[in-house]
């Protein structure tokens, strides 16, 4: 049968122990290293994967954090031609979702990938694509990911080192607008004083114009001058103020939000959330914690100090409070304001992400990782520290053969930035997997 060993080339162990096995047992193990004049890796890749019968990955943290061996793995897992897979995991790996739908042989350590080992599993009788025929007797069975992560995240907040990392999608479920419709409400409000006729819709506008954020952002700044925030301040409450004047109060009642509050509560036994970083302007996590008489500080710029029993919500893009002005609101709205945060290595902001990040377990809800200055950073302390320490929450697409490939991507793009990713097939399953984690 022949054979190719997907690996990392730091594992180069691991590849000539089982490539010894494998030859004692009759198999051909191809090989893609010898490249042949006019050749290129990709085109020796593709060859020597169409000569394949089974792939074996050797899943270890150099080849999680190898975008090559995934790469080769990816383009078998949606290939055209019918190859057997057989990962074989060595050692204490967390496994990718991607890697862990696939049933897979765990190993401690080198040693026990022996003839008798492989033997034991049927090697290899190859059924349908990506199946290999194991015997009824055989139980490495895939693990449950999402209880894994969660028993991880409860430790995190009983050591006191777990911090919630923030995006817009915490605050839309509370009638904040998105950071599209806001610009465009604020556009509008221009455009009405200007007695124009003109009515935009964020839909249409960014389906014309995919960037018009970044320039609007900058437009409507040089525009209201003085009024700026305030203008701002405006819209971004304006159809959370109007639902609290109908008698309902978002902020404490959304499912997301009190799920928030149970991680910020101290418990008897002391531990609650260490910290959280907030993107998005609005107070909304503040006044959820205010109605429940949990202590908290706000911070949003250099210099700020929270008490010992207070939890600190950075709120690194700046801080727009409901009713209050601040003097220095500290926006990062236009795109002169976020270049200038990300050219600034020793901002407050960007100092305060690196060592929460370094130190701390974190989990990232209502963010889509497209942020360049947050993949920046998560990408330097993650150089420093090659562990995936860190988890992001994120809702899986109806199950077609585009949205696998899309599942896969992100995955292994969240993997290079050390964040392990935590399915979910809807929104409103965040509070209870939220919840979970109290438990």
């Amino acid at each position: 049968m022949k054979i190719f060993i997907s690996h990392s080339s730091k594992d180069v162990d691991a590849y000539e122990h089982l490539f010894k096995i494998l030859n004692e047992m009759g198999h051909k193990v191809l090989n893609s290293v010898d490249i042949n004049i006019g050749e290129t890796w990709i085109d020796k890749l593709k060859k020597t994967l169409h000569e394949t019968d089974v792939l074996i990955p050797l899943i270890t943290e150099n080849f999680i954090n190898s975008s090559w061996a995934q790469a080769e793995l990816s383009s078998v897992l949606f290939g055209d031609k019918e190859i057997g897979i057989l990962p074989i995991v060595i050692g204490d790996v967390f496994v990718p979702g991607y890697i862990n739908h696939i049933q897979y042989f765990k190993v401690d350590t080198l040693q026990e990938i022996t003839f008798e080992s492989l033997n034991r599993i049927g090697f290899f009788k190859k059924q349908n694509k990506n199946i290999i025929n194991f015997p009824e007797n055989f139980k490495e069975e895939p693990s449950n990911i999402t209880t894994k992560n969660v028993s991880l995240l409860k430790n995190a907040l009983k050591d006191n080192r777990l911090t919630l990392v923030c995006g817009a999608g915490i605050s839309i479920t509370s009638h904040i607008p998105s950071w599209n419709e806001l610009l465009v409400d604020i556009l509008n409000d221009v455009l009405n004083k200007k007695e124009s006729s003109i009515k935009i819709s964020a839909k249409e506008l960014i389906s014309i114009m995919p960037q018009s954020n970044l320039i609007l952002g900058k437009y409507l700044k040089l525009l209201l001058q003085d009024d700026f925030e305030k203008i701002v301040q405006k819209y971004l409450y304006k159809y959370y103020n109007h639902s609290k004047d109908s008698g309902l109060n978002y902020a404490a009642s959304s499912k997301i939000m009190k799920a928030i509050v149970d991680l910020a509560r101290p418990k008897r036994t002391g531990q609650r959330l260490e910290s959280i970083i907030t993107f998005n302007f609005d107070e909304l996590i503040e006044q959820a914690l205010s109605s429940n008489g949990i202590e908290y500080c706000s911070i949003w710029h250099e210099g700020q100090n929270h008490g010992s029993e207070e939890l600190p919500i950075y709120h690194v893009h700046g801080f727009l409070p409901n009713k209050a002005e601040l003097e220095s609101p500290n926006l990062v709205f236009s795109e002169e304001a976020y270049h200038s945060q990300f050219i600034d290595p020793y901002s407050w902001s960007n100092l305060t992400q690196l060592n929460t990040y370094a130190s701390n377990i974190c989990l990232f809800i209502g963010l889509s990782l497209s942020d360049p200055n947050l993949r920046r950073l998560l990408d330097i302390s993650y150089q420093r520290n090659k562990k995936r320490k860190h988890y992001i929450i994120m809702k899986k697409t109806n199950e077609t053969s585009v949205s696998e490939i899309a599942t896969m991507l992100f995955e292994q793009d969240a993997a290079s930035l050390g964040l392990n990713v935590i399915w979910c097939s809807n929104y409103s399953e965040i509070p209870g997997l939220l919840k979970s984690i109290i438990k």
